[in-house]
């Protein structure tokens, strides 16, 4: 099994805000992500590991009070964007409740199709409370480059939007051509969209009955290959224009992990004609399929190849080694540091090992890192609940009981380990699950959490 390893893009560091105050679309420009050329072979959870130096270890901010909510607002609402100069307010109308992600308002004027399609409501961040037009904003992301313009490189960041007319396009930057984003319209059939490399305008949709409508878009493809992807705006809806976005669910997942969790090779199969970049789907991937079935935000931070004490291939992790631990804090892996009062979530689901078993069982050291692992999140997170994933059985499912029994010993009570190994199959792109492998793990899991958190 093989997959191109790749030296993921460098950016400066960039202040990461709760709430972005778009008066415009400008259009950023970015410089492609570079390859070196080398190919790695995958390790059964598989895809590339990119081994350089520089990783910071630093949590990336602080947790907030209660469930995270922004300090001063009680944890009632998150933080609402006025337009004008854009002050912030804790009003909780229209905001997440709980730090559960961003609503991301719009300039210009109510109506308009200009930039974003403008915005309504009082000014000036005098402390109006409307939100409509604006989108939401699910995932970590980072302010663009330019005005009105969001960064993100993480999978299964999501981009959700209400708006009226018959046709939407969105105006995006991408750094390759390996980029795919899944489109949904009015909750029906998803639909998969390629991007080019650069600026462009991409049509969503169009053809749809004049009135309201709401849209998902999706980033289906992980960090490398696909890297930088800055958001400018929707536009060119057809005689319509922005409205308030959908609200947010009241249930918040994280999903840490691997390829297995990138949903890495989901829609290919063994054969994996033009390797497994082309059939990655995270919209496909069996942490967005629970997401779904319980109706939750979900964010995925998951990277191919990468383990929590070394990544696939290496017998001893150097200093070098961008494990998770080292790449988790970031908004932007690896170079904007992630603040963890933003976002909240009520289960933390953890899917690493395949990779640190890659060049045989990882002993007590992988133990050591994993139970560190959570306790650091611990302080990130003080309400989460974990969940430990099991892919395979035998030894790594020793090792994570092991890891278990000693977080409970030391005092951690919200953590447990779920078993996908029944339902998980070979059958994709590089031995991963395919649609219907993906689709039972997700299953499953929705099943446990509908037990374990009343959903």
């Amino acid at each position: 099994m093989k997959t191109t390893r790749r030296v993921p893009f460098s950016l400066p560091s960039l202040l990461v805000f709760f709430v972005f105050v778009l008066a415009g679309c400008g259009e950023g420009t970015l410089e492609p992500a570079t390859d070196s050329g080398a190919t790695a072979p995958d390790g059964g959870a598989g895809g590339a590991t990119t081994n350089h130096a520089g990783g910071a270890t630093g949590s990336g901010g602080s947790a907030g009070a209660g469930m995270g909510g922004v300090p001063g607002s009680a944890g009632i609402g998150g933080m609402v964007s006025d337009a004008g100069a854009g002050g912030m307010l804790s009003s909780g109308t229209g905001g997440m409740t709980g730090a559960g992600g961003r609503v991301v308002s719009t300039g210009g004027t109510a109506g308009s199709n200009a930039g974003m399609g403008g915005m309504s409501g009082s000014g000036g961040g005098s402390g109006g409370s409307s939100v409509a037009p604006a989108v939401r904003v699910v995932g970590r992301t980072v302010m663009g480059p330019g005005a009105g313009s969001f960064q993100y490189s993480w999978p299964g960041v999501n981009v959700q939007a209400g708006f009226t007319g018959t046709q939407i396009s969105m105006m995006v930057n991408s750094a390759s051509g390996n980029n795919r984003v899944t489109v949904v319209v009015d909750g029906g059939t998803a639909r998969t969209l390629s991007l080019a490399s650069g600026q462009s305008t991409v049509a969503l949709a169009s053809g749809l009955p004049n009135g309201n409508h709401e849209i998902i878009i999706w980033r289906n493809t992980e960090a490398s290959p696909g890297g930088l992807l800055t958001f400018n705006g929707l536009t060119g809806f057809g005689g319509g224009g922005l409205v308030a976005p959908p609200s947010a669910p009241a249930r918040r997942m994280e999903m840490i992990g691997d390829s297995l969790s990138v949903g890495a090779g989901v829609e290919g199969n063994a054969t994996c004609t033009g390797g497994i970049d082309a059939y990655t789907n995270n919209y496909l991937a069996y942490g967005s399929v629970a997401a779904r079935a319980v109706s939750a935000d979900v964010v995925t931070i998951a990277y191919s190849g990468i383990g929590v004490y070394r990544n696939f291939n290496e017998t001893t992790p150097t200093a070098a080694s961008l494990t998770m631990p080292r790449r988790y804090p970031y908004a932007i892996p690896d170079t904007a540091l992630w603040d963890f009062s933003l976002y909240q979530p009520h289960v933390v689901v953890i899917n690493l090992g395949t990779n640190d078993f890659g060049a045989g069982d990882p002993g007590t050291p992988f133990e050591t890192a994993y139970v560190s692992f959570v306790q650091s999140i611990r302080l990130k997170y003080p309400a989460t609940y974990f969940i430990l994933i099991d892919m395979y059985g035998g030894m790594r499912l020793t090792r994570l009981n092991n890891i278990l029994a000693t977080l409970k010993a030391g005092g951690e009570s919200k953590v447990e380990v779920l078993s996908l190994n029944a339902v998980q199959n070979n059958l994709g792109c590089n031995q991963h699950p395919n649609i219907a492998g993906q689709q039972g793990m997700g299953n499953t899991l929705a099943a446990r959490l509908r037990v374990l958190m009343g959903w």
